[in-house]
């Protein structure tokens, strides 16, 4: 296939970032790079599914990324991931043992946030993404290992209907699944069998997870994992603390420096400094917007919120409402540095995974989740029309119409940023608002 082909079969298919925010493939593979790297560090606590993709469809995420390499024109592929994942790195090396190959693994250590797409271009390339960049400004294309299995797929004329993803915390049965999208979240939940009923759940880790309010709402095309966890718990309390109350904590920050010292983005040179936030903040001193607006090169991490702080005081949460409020007052990141080296004592400030587990009270939910080799069924799903960066896509069905696995069911607006939705399941269309519900 030609880089034009691959480029329509991945947009034609739906294909987004299957790690990330959802950022439409086939937008990224327009770019032109030196390097592509398979993102499988999978660095969140108790998620499960990328390195069993790995270990299970090792031929699918190779090819996957051979497609990106002939659509970018890079000359070198890496999968990175993490020495602990022996399953997968066994079966991947049995596929590429050729010297000559273009691709290679890229061994990682077992620390937080390894899959940080700016931390992973560093650990692989010891190159510096600058401030407020992506890694395509250093030639680089970072892609999920789900997004190349979906890549794989759409070669194939395959669109992205189902979505695998880890089911674990407070269940009885942990479990990484495949199931069609838009199936809701409570009936997900239930197939690992939650062990409580005062609980709450997590879209994706629980460091940079997300609250779920809804059981109805519906799994995405970005849902890597659902962490069920009881409402008291500290991640959870963390997570739903006000911010009024988190704004008028900042006083407490004794200004130790820690959060900035274990600060990933500071610590590949980029000028956030945490610390100095929450002084201006607690201070009032917000007219210090040098120091303010470097909220903007936040990855959201949550070392700083659930790790660093000795007082137990949130700078992510802080840095988030103050991106939410420059934002609105329509202020842009004025930060673009370009960084020559990272800082010396890096090395040395990875924070181990097996500590985070620790210090955020999840060690007794670490525990296997194998995947399960059925493809689970539902007789209705609701299917949102944006769920990926760019703007919401356009209906082409009609009510009552019936559908099969596959059809497509919205389509990108004319010259914008968005990407295809398609029907996960076969049946009739019953209802088309923010989402279309398909019913079986």
């Amino acid at each position: 296939m030609d880089r034009k082909e691959i480029i329509e079969r991945v947009r034609d298919a739906g294909v987004v970032g299957a790690g990330g925010a959802g950022f439409p493939t086939h937008v990224k593979l327009e770019a032109r790079v030196e390097y592509v790297i398979a993102n499988g560090a999978e660095c969140e606590p108790l998620l499960r599914i990328d390195q069993q993709l790995m270990a299970t469809q090792a031929d699918k995420v190779i090819k996957g990324l051979e497609l990106v390499m002939e659509a970018t024109g890079a000359q070198k592929g890496y999968i990175a991931l993490k020495e602990k994942y022996k399953p997968a790195i066994e079966t991947l090396q049995a596929r590429i043992q050729d010297p000559g190959s273009r691709i290679q693994l890229f061994i990682l250590g077992d620390f937080y946030p390894a899959g940080d797409e700016q931390i992973l271009v560093y650990e692989v390339l010891k190159r510096i993404v600058p401030e407020g960049g992506i890694p395509l400004q250093v030639g680089v294309v970072v892609d999920n290992v789900g997004t190349l299995i979906n890549i794989a797929e759409a070669r194939e004329g395959r669109p992205v209907t189902h979505r695998y993803l880890t089911i674990s915390g407070a269940v009885g049965r942990p479990k990484s699944v495949k199931v069609p999208i838009g199936m809701s979240v409570g009936e997900v939940i239930r197939l690992a069998e939650p062990e409580i009923e005062n609980f709450s759940i997590l879209d994706g880790g629980p460091m940079m997870g997300k609250l779920i309010g809804d059981l109805d709402s519906p799994v995405m095309k970005t849902t890597t994992g659902l962490i069920v966890l009881p409402k008291d718990h500290q991640v959870i309390m963390n997570k739903t603390l006000e911010m009024r109350k988190i704004l008028r904590r900042t006083m407490l920050c004794m200004q130790c420096t820690d959060c900035t010292e274990l600060c990933p983005r500071y610590l590949i040179g980029h000028s956030l400094k945490p610390h100095k936030i929450m002084r201006h903040v607690g201070y009032e001193m917000r007219k210090e917007l040098n120091d303010i607006t470097a909220a903007f090169l936040c990855s959201e991490c949550g070392l700083c919120n659930l790790y660093a702080c000795p007082f137990g005081l949130s700078p992510l949460r802080v840095n988030q409402e103050i991106k939410k409020e420059l934002t609105e007052a329509k202020v842009k990141n004025p930060h673009k540095e370009a960084p020559e080296e990272a800082h010396p004592m890096r090395e040395y400030r990875r924070v181990p995974t097996a500590r985070v587990i620790s210090r955020i009270g999840v060690e007794e939910y670490d525990l296997a989740a194998p995947l399960e080799k059925r493809e689970y069924r539902t007789n209705l799903v609701r299917i949102p029309l944006l769920q990926h960066v760019g703007v919401r896509s356009v209906p082409t069905v009609k009510l009552n119409e019936k559908v099969k696995v596959g059809d497509l069911i919205a389509e990108i607006p004319k010259g914008a940023l968005g990407a295809r939705i398609h029907a996960s399941i076969e049946g009739k269309i019953t209802d088309i608002s923010d989402s279309i519900t398909i019913e079986a």
